[in-house]
């Protein structure tokens, strides 16, 4: 049995899709220290630069001295610390919604969220692109899983038609912003049809800047992460207050996991306030533009800009080219991305500077140009 672990792994060796760790330190909000080299890191999710903000940690260790390091128990114990209200009172305001519940992780709040909302002799009707956790969380349900072509709403649409009717309940699911291709997901179309045929769509906004507008409505559930731009930890669905006070006595990762720790809703709640008093994600949006005009690139829809090379191993060794000079970006290959679609994935921060941005777009105009 052994043998099958070492082939699996030698066979990912050998198409360049063997993933390994490496110690990677935050020292500031665009820099990592590797060993004892520093790089300005465009391969981070931490778009607002708040993990590393004076304020959000200051908070965090307040309520470190006042509360304790653990939760130790789950929320529906004694886990429930007060800071999980105004958290998501929070969310909830700032997401135009009737209220708010908040898990550990934005992977616990798929895998708990949909399972819930739908189970088998039901439906789920996602675009092509969801991410890896929306997907886990629709086959956990037990719920028919169809997919439709990325944002295209006709296709959604068709399928709903030959569809909905044999089944009891039915979800809708997609991103505000596609993760692997920067692209925007088609929200309010996406609306017009769970309103059409009795569904509720559950829109992804993991990588949101918070400069969207909000879709409140009695068919939308808003699930996202704390991971990303507000640099902490945690994920949240948001919507109507009959729908999170059910997700509350059925969504299984939030009921039998223990709570998050005190510091992290703390550091949760001050970087919510700071977005909601501070345009941080246009900074974002404008370096990723700035990138985009030096590369000649189409105008970009969020901070997430994508370079497609095809070939897993051409990735690989733009990204460590790239590395070489002081810079990391990502190399994200296959089962993420299709076959073939290998890609450089480069994410901008409200704290990157302008020439930052330009040295990156001079390094990769070079190292494109020597594989064209």
């Amino acid at each position: 049995m052994k043998n099958f672990y070492s082939t699996a792994l030698q066979n990912q060796k050998e198409k360049n899709l063997y993933r390994s760790l490496t110690s990677s330190d935050a020292t500031a909000a665009t820099t990592i220290r590797r060993g004892k080299k520093n790089f300005i890191s465009f391969c981070c999710n931490d778009y607002l630069g708040l993990s590393q903000n004076a304020q959000v940690k200051k908070s965090a260790i307040a309520a470190i001295e006042k509360f304790g390091v653990g939760a130790r128990a789950s929320r529906y114990v004694t886990g429930n610390n007060a800071l999980y209200e105004k958290v998501e009172k929070q969310i909830a305001k700032m997401k135009n919604c009737e209220d708010a519940i908040v898990f550990t992780s934005g992977y616990a709040t798929a895998i708990g969220a949909i399972p819930a909302l739908v189970c088998e002799g039901d439906l789920i009707v996602a675009d092509r692109l969801i991410h890896s956790s929306a997907i886990d969380g629709s086959k956990l349900s037990g719920a028919r899983l169809m997919r439709f072509q990325h944002n295209d709403i006709a296709h959604a649409k068709k399928i709903l038609e030959e569809n909905r009717k044999q089944f009891k309940k039915c979800l809708i699911v997609t991103e505000t912003v596609f993760s692997m291709d920067g692209d925007v997901g088609e929200i309010s179309e996406l609306l017009k049809l769970a309103k059409k045929f009795d569904a509720i769509l559950l829109s992804d906004a993991a990588h949101d800047l918070f400069l969207s507008k909000n879709f409140s409505d009695q068919n939308h559930l808003q699930m996202g992460t704390f991971s990303k731009a507000i640099g902490a930890l945690g994920g949240y669905v948001a919507g109507d207050k009959r729908l999170i006070d059910y997700l509350r006595n059925f969504a299984k990762s939030a009921i039998y996991s223990t709570a998050l720790p005190p510091a992290i809703l703390a550091a949760v709640l001050t970087s919510l306030k700071i977005i909601s008093k501070k345009n941080l994600g246009a900074k974002a949006l404008k370096n990723a533009q700035y990138f985009c005009e030096l590369m000649g690139l189409e105008k970009p829809q969020s901070a997430i800009v994508v370079l497609i090379v095809g070939e897993n191993k051409k990735a690989l060794e733009i990204a460590k080219k790239v590395s070489e000079k002081g810079m990391l970006i990502s190399a994200i290959r296959p089962p993420t991305v299709e076959v073939g679609k290998a890609r450089l994935r480069i994410t901008f921060s409200s704290e990157h500077q302008k020439n930052q941005v330009k040295k990156l777009a001079e390094i990769l105009n070079f190292e494109l140009k020597k594989i064209s």
